[in-house]
Formats: C-alpha cells, sequence, structure tokens
C-alpha cells in the first residue's frame, strides 16, 4: 500500500537534486558568460590571499557535525568532520570575476559517523570577504561514501561516488584561526537510481598555516 507513496517521494527528492545540480551550473555560467562586461571595481573579493601553492597546506579544520540533519531513514547521529585545504590556484587574471571562480582552494576531508555512513570527499572551495572578519564560502567536488546504494528498507544512496556541495558562513577570529558554520549535502543528482542524498550540518575551527 505504501509503495506509490514511496515511489513518488523518491521522484520528488531525484527532482530536487537535479535541479539543485543543474542550478549551480547554470549559476556558474552565466557569471562566466557576464564576466567580460564587468569592470574591476565590481570585484568579488576573496576573503583572504592563500601564501601557499595549491599543492602544499594552507589551513586545517576539524569539527563536531549532526549527521542526517533531513532525516534519512537508517542515519543521523553525531559525526566528526576532518578537512585540509590547499593554497589558492595561480591566478592573476585582469577580470575580477574570472580571477575570482578559477581561484579556489583544493580541498580533501572525511566525516565520521561512528557507525553510519561515513564519507571521503574532495574538490574545490571559494570563499568571498563579506562585511570586516566575516565571510562566506561555497565548495563543490565529489564525495566516497561506505553507506547502502540500493537497499530498500533505509536510505541508499546509488552510486559509490556522488556529487558534494557545501556552504559556510565564518568569522576570522584572528589571522590564523576561523570560526564557521557548515552544511553540506552528497547526492548523485539521479544518475544511479536510488538517490536519497545526504545532508549534514555542524561547527568547524580551521587553523591557516
Amino acid at each position: 500500500m505504501l509503495r506509490p507513496k514511496t515511489g513518488a517521494l523518491v521522484n520528488g527528492r531525484n527532482f530536487i537534486s537535479r535541479w539543485w545540480h543543474v542550478s549551480a551550473v547554470a549559476v556558474v555560467a552565466a557569471c562566466m558568460t557576464a564576466a567580460p562586461a564587468v569592470s574591476r571595481a565590481d570585484i568579488i573579493e576573496p576573503f583572504e590571499t592563500a601564501a601557499h601553492p595549491f599543492w602544499t597546506v594552507d589551513e586545517v579544520r576539524a569539527g563536531a557535525f549532526k549527521q542526517a540533519i533531513d532525516d534519512a531513514h537508517g542515519e543521523g547521529t553525531g559525526a566528526m568532520n576532518l578537512e585540509i585545504l590547499g593554497g589558492r590556484f595561480a591566478g592573476g587574471y585582469e577580470n575580477s570575476i574570472l580571477n575570482f571562480f578559477l581561484t579556489p582552494r583544493p580541498h580533501i576531508g572525511t566525516t565520521i559517523a561512528f557507525g553510519k555512513t561515513d564519507e571521503f570527499y574532495f574538490g574545490v572551495t571559494w570563499d568571498a570577504r563579506l562585511i570586516g572578519n566575516t565571510f562566506f564560502e561555497a565548495s563543490f567536488g565529489g564525495a566516497a561514501h561506505d553507506g547502502p546504494l540500493h537497499e530498500l528498507e533505509i536510505s541508499s544512496y546509488g552510486c559509490q561516488v556522488n556529487f558534494r556541495e557545501s556552504a559556510s558562513l565564518g568569522l576570522a577570529l584572528s589571522p590564523d584561526w576561523r570560526l564557521m558554520g557548515t552544511v553540506d549535502h552528497m547526492s548523485n543528482a539521479g544518475l544511479c537510481g536510488n538517490n536519497r542524498g545526504l545532508t549534514n550540518a555542524g561547527v568547524r575551527l580551521g587553523i591557516k598555516f
């Protein structure tokens, strides 16, 4: 009796996930298309210029997360997050928009969920200055996980490696220390059948090198 409702719910989640990824790509493409018309006065300012090459360690972060804030069935526990960011990719482009989008920092990290679905993720992170010592970050990349793929009774994630996005709002406590709140989402945009998705949120502390 419940299977039609479950199917409708899964299709709805697949639609939302596809919309999320398509919208993100469309926004980036629109910004880069409009970039030639933007003057240097219209700068999206990175929060800080990394002093290290992208292949070296620029920042290390650790924090506590609540896993599965979206109430994924079979998930939901405290989790530990660890992340390493490299220096910024080389830039120096004359156009400020292109310079911003083409000079993110690479990252690798893990979210350990203590018996639930763990993630090992990788990608790139963009950061933008807001007001004073506050900043906003967005990241995009992939995440490998050890959760179920095609189970019927619990949340399943279809692909062994999925897309992963995150957003953070942070405060620089000093030149070396940063505090931030983060939300991240893993899903496959409907590419692998099951696409429940997994969303985590928490607080992290970062130290610069």
